[in-house]
């Protein structure tokens, strides 16, 4: 009586620990998936897949975007001064072209690296 107790106490520890070591691989797993899941982690790996598209595309965008906003010249008449908006507008374009400019060359350089390794 006493052995089959003893038995069954022992297949008790080891259904417990069992369990415990399924719950750890369940939770380790579901925070795997959550982490694959976010949106900073898809685009940051999307960036890190693609960074000769990205920077083409971007390079369009940036390119696009200052032909759009930039002021058309007028011929014959001198410029009007521009208002401190669009100062600031157009340091605030230039400042962002230079640094995803180099953001990109950076992430582009990195990926051939370990592309040649």
């Amino acid at each position: 009586m006493a052995q089959s107790r003893q038995k069954l106490l022992e297949r008790k520890r080891e259904l417990v620990l069992k369990l415990d070591a399924s719950r750890q691989r369940v939770a380790t797993r579901s925070k795997e998936l959550r982490r694959g899941l976010s949106l900073s982690h898809i685009v940051s790996s999307y960036l890190q897949r693609h960074p000769l598209q990205i920077f083409g595309a971007t390079s369009l965008g940036v390119g696009l975007l200052t032909w759009i906003l930039r002021p058309r010249t007028r011929s014959g008449a001198q410029k009007p001064p521009k208002s401190l908006t669009q100062r600031l507008a157009g340091w605030i374009i230039s400042l962002l072209k230079g640094s995803i400019r180099s953001w990109l060359l950076a992430q582009a350089k990195d990926y051939l690296r370990t592309k040649q390794s």
